[in-house]
């Protein structure tokens, strides 16, 4: 195998591969990609048996074949390559690669080890609007467990919306609980019945290609979601897990309501949280009519006061919270004013966007007990 190709076309194909590869070394060849070169065309892919993506792009190929080389690795060292063009040429059980003055060799494993990895042709493929999946993902997957022993909580959940034609995300570690819907497609459109469990990994790299392309088709085939952007694919295996009935802790009855600017309150947050318990990141926040009290203290790092004015008009009640928790959400969301709907101090608190036309999104949040 011997081509040459522009260095920052490389650059760009192989960052796109970077978050995808096994490095923990339970099977080294998951940390390399499968290099092919033909036809005046080289693809790059790389898996970790769960999540993959597969790129191409335009070269001069000299010689055709076929090797795998550490993705890191390589990625690393082109990008600190002073020339335009790199030339790749395979030396026995290494990959030669030479940019100008620059020499390298990255010991290679070959192709015939690399898993199988048949990526279908698109057919009935959804075409999507890039913009409205990439918000909804945004809004709910940092709510998602970041623990990978909880696997069916270290997820993203792709279910049916309330409207036709709605797609709806979820994302939940048990503590918090992230809701957003758009009318992107159904999955009837995918010609799926149920919901869809991706890894959080998975839908991350789905998230990432995004920012790639305006154009993008959806499609579910044997067990596996496929995102097509471009010269791109990002393929996600379907978690064979059941998904909690995310339904039932989202709260309707909670009577007491106050309205908050989103700025004032992640910014008071921000100030309280710095003296809270490092672990559990307690901040409390008292309800009075027309104000909202946040505070912590901590035996090693003193008491933090800030007061805030909110529309509220009701009794007086405290609930503690995890800061973290409220200011991961309060970043994320994308309105000026927010709707707190709260019922008794253990009880799962509701937020949502204050706009009629933007409560498909919302947010559930466990109190911290006393």
């Amino acid at each position: 195998m011997k081509f040459t190709a522009k260095k920052e076309t490389l650059v760009k194909e192989l960052g796109k591969i970077q978050g995808v590869g096994e490095r923990r070394q339970t099977m080294m060849i998951l940390s390399n990609a499968l290099i092919t070169a033909e036809n005046g065309k080289v693809s790059l892919l790389a898996t970790n048996m769960e999540t993959g993506i597969q790129t191409s792009f335009d070269a001069d190929v000299v010689e055709k074949g076929k090797t795998t080389a550490n993705a890191r690795n390589l990625y690393e060292m082109i990008k600190r390559m002073n020339s335009d063009i790199i030339e790749f040429d395979t030396d026995e059980n290494n990959l030669k690669i030479t940019g100008a003055k620059a020499e390298a060799k990255i010991p290679t494993i070959p192709a015939s080890d690399f898993p199988k990895m048949n990526i279908p042709e698109k057919k009935n493929a959804v075409s999507l609007d890039t913009t409205k999946l990439m918000d909804m993902l945004d809004r709910v997957i940092f709510c998602s467990s970041t623990d990978e022993t909880k696997y069916n909580l270290n997820s993203v959940y792709l279910d049916n919306g309330s409207n036709k034609g709605w797609l709806r995300a979820v994302s939940t570690d048990g503590h918090r609980l992230g809701v957003s819907e758009q009318p992107v497609c159904s999955l009837e459109d995918m010609g799926v019945s149920k919901g869809i469990l991706l890894p959080r990994k998975g839908a991350s790299e789905l998230r990432k290609i995004m920012d790639t392309s305006n154009s993008i088709s959806f499609m579910y085939d044997g067990g596996y979601v496929y995102m097509y952007a471009d010269n791109s694919v990002v393929f996600v295996k379907e978690m064979e897990l059941d998904y909690p009935d995310y339904t039932r802790v989202i709260p309707n009855r909670n009577e007491r309501t106050f309205r908050v600017k989103k700025d004032d309150m992640l910014s008071a947050l921000d100030f309280v949280s710095l003296v809270s318990n490092i672990k559990s990141k307690t901040v409390a926040l008292s309800l009075n009519n027309g104000s909202l009290v946040l505070s912590s203290r901590s035996p090693e790092n003193g008491e933090t006061v800030q007061e805030i004015e909110v529309d509220y008009s009701k009794d007086q009640i405290e609930i503690r919270f995890n800061s973290r928790y409220l200011m991961d959400i309060l970043s994320s969301s994308k309105d000026d004013i927010l709707l707190f709907e709260v019922g008794d101090p253990l009880s799962p608190v509701l937020i949502r966007p204050d706009k009629k036309d933007e409560q498909d999104n919302l947010y559930v949040v466990m109190p911290m007990r006393l």
